[in-house]
C-alpha cells in the first residue's frame, strides 16, 4: 500500500489483487498470464488501450487459416450463437444466449461482427452484438447515461502513440461505429469502468463463412462425444 500510495497511477494494488484472485480459481500460471495481460493492456493508464494489445489479441483470433479447427468449448459455443443471431441480414435479431454469459477479453472470446452492421445509429446494436447490453434498448440507456465508451483510432499522443484513448459513446443518430475501427478491422468498447468487449468486424462473406466453419466444428465435436 506504500508504494500504491506513492503513485496510484501505477495501480499496484489492483494488479496484485487481479493475479491472487485469478491464481485462487485457476492456478498460478493462468494468473502469471492474466497479470501480463491487464498491464498490457492499462499500464499506460485506466484512460487509454495499448493498440499493440489489440493488434496481438487480433492476430491471435485469426490464427493460421491453414490450420484446422480446434473442438469448440463451451464458451466458443456461446459465440456461434451470437454468429447466428447475427448472421446474412443488416436487422439484426435478439441472441439466443444471455450477454452476461458473454465471456470478456481475451483470444477466444473476441466478438465477430458483419461490416453491414456498421452503420450510422448502430451503436445499440453493436454493444448488444457484443455482449456488453441485454438489449438494443438497453444499450441505448447505456449511451444516454454515458455509460458507453469507444477507442478512438489514432488517438495516441506523439510521445506515446500506441496508447489509444477511450471516448464517451454519443448519443446522436448519426454517429458512425465505422468511424472508430482501429485498423479497419477492430472495435474496441467498453461499458462501465472494466467491462472491455474487442470486436472483430469482417466482410458479411468472411463472417458467413467463418459461423459454417464453427457449425460444422461444433457437429464434429458432437459426433465425438456421441460416439464416447
Amino acid at each position: 500500500m506504500n508504494r500504491q500510495n506513492q503513485d496510484p497511477s501505477q495501480r499496484i494494488a489492483q494488479h496484485v489483487l487481479a493475479r491472487e484472485i485469478v491464481e485462487l480459481a485457476h492456478g498460478a500460471a493462468q494468473a502469471k498470464q492474466a497479470e501480463v495481460a491487464h498491464r498490457d493492456a492499462f499500464g499506460q493508464g485506466a484512460h487509454t488501450f495499448s493498440l499493440l494489445t489489440l493488434r496481438r489479441t487480433i492476430a491471435n483470433d485469426k490464427g493460421d487459416v491453414n490450420e484446422p479447427k480446434e473442438p469448440m468449448k463451451k464458451k466458443d459455443k456461446d459465440l456461434m450463437e451470437y454468429k447466428k443471431a447475427y448472421a446474412a441480414t443488416s436487422t439484426v435479431q435478439s441472441p439466443s444466449t444471455s450477454p452476461s454469459e458473454q465471456p470478456q477479453h481475451d483470444k477466444e472470446n473476441i466478438v465477430t461482427l458483419p461490416l453491414s452492421m456498421l452503420k450510422a445509429g448502430s451503436f445499440p446494436q453493436v454493444l448488444h452484438a457484443a455482449g456488453l447490453a441485454s438489449s438494443r434498448s438497453k444499450a441505448s440507456h447505456l449511451i444516454a447515461n454515458k455509460g458507453a465508451y469507444v477507442i478512438v483510432p489514432n488517438s495516441g499522443s506523439p510521445d506515446n502513440p500506441t496508447a489509444l484513448k477511450w471516448a464517451t459513446i454519443d448519443a446522436g443518430k448519426d454517429v458512425n461505429p465505422h468511424h472508430y475501427l482501429v485498423d479497419w478491422e477492430a472495435l474496441v468498447l467498453r461499458a462501465g469502468k472494466t467491462r472491455i468487449q474487442i470486436c472483430r468486424v469482417v466482410r458479411d462473406e468472411v463472417f458467413e463463412g467463418e459461423m459454417k466453419a464453427d457449425e460444422e466444428a461444433e457437429e464434429k465435436e458432437e459426433k465425438k462425444e456421441e460416439g464416447q
